[in-house]
């Protein structure tokens, strides 16, 4: 008897596990932010300790579970029209190599050691930082790498995303408020109305509206 329960409290947690993962939405497991995991292994632990209590209680863990999983909807909602928040919960991403230089203060700043940084560039085929453009830690700590010949951005990151100026990604291409607007004045179009823009090595701006 004790067995059958065990099989039933089994199956109807993996039920409500697809459910409760598919209301969180989809994200590749690599790109899984810190605060992902932290809540994804949590739902973990509550759904094996409900299987295993002797005292079919199931409802206390799914009661855990649900608060959870709302939590974190209601975060990705916010973080999505919030550019402060999102970078508050999931981080910025970590500029590693530029142009061919090593910012070691950045790696300094990340704990991230030579070691890590060319054991992660042999994987992707590079032996030297010397023809990569870009070298970038994103916030999962997956190491991007852009080569010089397959570049067409002066920087990684956007310069205006959701309708927002980024100033950190304008004052790192070398250009100001003033040039942007200038810029934006010769496309006819106005900052509120641009979800992302990038800006391209030729000092074109790549707008999405």
């Amino acid at each position: 008897m004790e067995v059958l329960i065990i099989i039933l409290k089994t199956f109807l947690a993996y039920i409500f596990l697809i459910v409760v993962i598919r209301l969180m939405g989809k994200r590749e497991v690599g790109n899984l932010s810190i605060v992902d995991l932290a809540v994804y292994f949590t739902i973990s632990d509550l759904v094996t300790m409900s299987i295993v209590d002797k005292r079919n209680e199931l409802w206390l863990p799914v009661v855990s579970v649900t608060f959870l999983a709302l939590m974190q909807i209601t975060l990705s909602k916010i973080s999505l029209k919030n550019k402060k928040i999102r970078d508050f919960i999931d981080g910025k991403m970590s500029l590693i190599i530029n142009d061919g230089n090593l910012d070691f203060n950045e790696m300094k700043k990340q704990r991230y050691t030579i070691d890590d940084l060319f054991s992660q560039l042999r994987e992707k085929g590079y032996d030297s930082p010397i023809d990569i453009r870009w070298a970038i830690l994103e916030t999962s700590g997956k190491l991007s790498v852009i080569s010089k010949k397959a570049s067409s951005s002066n920087y990684p990151d956007p310069l205006i995303i959701d309708g927002k100026i980024e100033y950190e990604n304008l004052k790192a291409c070398n250009k100001d408020e003033q040039w942007l607007y200038k810029k934006l004045s010769e496309y006819n179009i106005q900052l509120k109305d641009i979800r992302v823009a990038l800006l391209l090595t030729d000092d074109r701006l790549c707008i999405f509206r």
